[in-house]
């Protein structure tokens, strides 16, 4: 695996150390920007179908 290809996390709490695959931060980048779009929603932002739109065109 290359190391570009890495990403590290650490957890404050218990100071571990993981690393990520590219697919692994593909997800997690997916995952993310569905809650960053859910929250601007709440946050009355974003419309339903604006929202919608995003979280199709996201899965």
């Amino acid at each position: 695996m290359l190391e570009s290809d890495k990403y590290k996390v650490t957890e404050k709490g218990n100071l571990t150390n993981r690393t990520l695959n590219a697919a692994q931060q593909k997800e997690l980048k997916k995952i993310l920007k569905c809650g960053i779009y859910k929250e601007l929603h709440k946050r009355n932002i974003l419309s339903d179908t604006q929202l919608n739109s995003l979280l199709a065109r996201n899965s």
